[in-house]
């Protein structure tokens, strides 16, 4: 059966990927970074699911994603870069150095460390998948209108996060593997904006069957998938 990986999959819209693939019979592997929680997923989602333990943020979770895959798959046919957070600190006098660092070794390095563990079993899969879940907050084009502005550290590291997107498809893409930036939404969760009119799990659905529509003539770009086409980088 086929094969996802789903950071971030303890809660909002990584939890609700898990559910929609758990219903597609899928072979699930939810990073999480609290044990407790991986032992709810599996009890809920049987035995089909394969929880993986670690921060992205840390060395440790490249190692750990690389052993759970290596004990219950030979291919993974899609990666989904969803862990994130957001310090709602805005303006350069209020962010500081500490918040830049701390977003970016999450979205940024953690994306890549993540696609890099997986890389090997991506290689193995017919149709091979990465998805890097962005946000609107990370386009240089929207900022630069007014529209938003001012969350240094989130914006950043998005901006940083669809940089390696890029980078990554540009590579990746001569070995068969896409990669795409997706914007889910605005979505209700526990730390959405106050303009929020997505529930996770309808972006959960929508993404999964966005995922099953993407074929050569899909571009690598900033994708919005509540039905907007592309986001200026």
């Amino acid at each position: 059966m086929p094969a996802v990986l789903i950071t971030g999959a303890s809660r909002g819209f990584g939890r609700a990927l898990v559910e929609v693939y758990a219903r597609r019979g899928w072979t699930l592997f939810p990073l999480v970074r609290d044990g407790a929680i991986a032992a709810g997923l599996e009890a809920s989602a049987g035995a089909a699911c394969h929880p993986v333990v670690a921060d992205v943020a840390t060395d440790r979770a490249e190692h750990e994603i690389a052993r759970v895959l290596g004990d219950h798959c030979e291919a993974l046919d899609v990666l989904v870069n969803n862990a994130g957070h957001i310090i709602k600190l805005r303006g350069l006098r209020k962010t500081t150095p500490e918040d830049l660092e701390a977003l970016f070794r999450v979205h940024c390095v953690g994306a890549f460390r993540c696609t890099r563990a997986a890389l090997p079993f991506l290689k193995r899969a017919r149709k091979p998948v990465v998805i890097d879940v962005t946000s609107r907050w990370g386009s240089i084009g929207r900022t630069l209108t007014g529209l938003l502005s001012g969350i240094y550290s989130y914006q950043i590291a998005k901006c940083a996060q669809n940089m390696l997107t890029a980078c990554l498809d540009m590579e990746l893409r001569k070995e068969g593997i896409r990669v795409f930036a997706v914007h889910p939404g605005r979505l209700r969760t526990e730390v959405a904006p106050p303009d929020a009119d997505v529930d996770p799990g309808d972006a959960a659905e929508a993404l999964a069957g966005w995922i099953d529509r993407i074929d050569e003539r899909t571009p690598c770009g900033f994708h919005d998938l509540m039905g907007k086409g592309l986001i200026e980088w």
